[in-house]
């Protein structure tokens, strides 16, 4: 609102009392609406959250939203762009923090993948590791390092393709055909999800209508270890072919022809296991906070990169505790001078958090 002001001028323009002029010829003050320039908008941001390690280092957030007076009392946030397009500096949104320095900490890897057979129970384990060499992890606090597991539902079955052509002559000839395990639906898992007593032949004897028993090998089972060096097996049986029909055979039937290997050292890829600590603390006390942990890729003892990124365990996650209070703490708070109060709860802005806030007291008078 701009205001006219009316004062008593002498003849060489010095302002005297207003007795020395007519009061009847008097002007009246005028009032009148008038825009003022765009105000400009600015960065404002919230308190720095809680350190997101209770020991080491850390971070701590805080959100940041740019916000502008679009009218006189009406204070709101706004696009982000319109900050950044004038040229304003945006707050940092993380900051590094650091507690106390750690002590050591226990670090686990991921389960290994439950070797029971369907329908049957086994046990999984883990690496547990203590993260500092020279001073021992507290022993009370020690994850677990082993755990039941059951083995998948033994619907599975086992289906097989057509025979292929005979490889060559007797005692020499093999038909193969492929052998999948198949869940209900038809879909192909590992094969250790089948009953291995009844797993039908991958490999055949054949050649003439008549062979005589000889050394049959199926194929290599997979290895029993998902990195570094382990052991793979096969089935190897005295076999042959008896008036067109496969027929077993005592080992000793097959001579002194020598057995194949039904057992193998196997090497799968190296040994990188990703280590995690335990999750810290929520960065929030009430709603939606962060906590985090250090992930970690080893190799033995040492720090490597070689583990697979697709199978990293997060590092962050959100957290939710109980809801935070929306009634100020304060019984006594005081409305801000310089927000326009009685203009937000005429537009209902008490539901807003900068309202709430910076009209506590009347907005505290609108509640139910």
């Amino acid at each position: 609102v701009s205001k006219s002001f009316v004062t008593c001028v002498r003849y060489d323009g010095v302002e005297v009392h207003d007795m020395y002029c007519d009061a009847l010829t008097r002007p009246e003050p005028v009032h009148d609406f008038c825009i003022g320039r765009e105000c400009q908008p600015r960065w404002e941001a919230s308190s720095w959250s809680e350190c997101s390690r209770t020991c080491g280092e850390g971070f701590q957030f805080r959100q940041v939203r740019c916000w502008k007076m679009l009218s006189p009392g009406l204070d709101s946030s706004v696009y982000s762009d319109l900050c950044t397009m004038a040229d304003l500096e945006r707050p940092l949104e993380r900051r590094a923090c650091k507690s106390p320095t750690c002590g050591p900490q226990w670090e686990v890897a991921e389960w290994t993948e439950c070797p029971a057979k369907c329908g049957r129970k086994a046990q999984v384990t883990r690496d547990v590791r203590c993260s500092d060499e020279t001073r021992p992890c507290d022993p009370m606090t020690q994850p677990a390092n082993i755990k039941n597991c059951t083995g998948p539902p033994c619907e599975r079955h086992w289906t097989v393709s057509e025979w292929g052509p005979c490889s060559g002559s007797c005692g020499h000839g093999r038909m193969v055909r492929h052998v999948y395990c198949k869940t209900p639906e038809g879909r192909v898992v590992p094969e250790n999800q089948c009953p291995p007593e009844n797993k039908p032949l991958a490999t055949h004897p054949c050649g003439e209508r008549d062979c005589a028993p000889h050394w049959l090998s199926q194929d290599w089972e997979r290895c029993n270890t998902t990195c570094g060096r382990g052991v793979k097996r096969r089935i190897v049986l005295c076999a042959g072919v008896s008036g067109g029909k496969f027929q077993n055979f005592d080992e000793e039937a097959c001579g002194g022809s020598e057995k194949p290997e039904d057992e193998a050292t196997c090497f799968e890829r190296p040994c990188f296991k990703w280590y995690t600590t335990p999750w810290s603390e929520c960065t929030k006390t009430c709603g939606v906070g962060v906590r985090m942990r250090d992930v970690k890729c080893y190799q033995g003892r040492e720090l490597v990169r070689g583990c697979d990124p697709l199978t990293k365990p997060v590092a962050k996650q959100t957290c939710t505790l109980q809801a935070c209070p929306t009634e100020p703490p304060d019984e006594s708070c005081q409305d801000r001078p310089s927000t326009n109060c009685l203009l937000a709860l005429k537009v209902n802005l008490c539901s807003h958090w900068y309202y709430s806030k910076a009209c506590c007291h009347s907005c505290r008078a609108v509640r139910p």
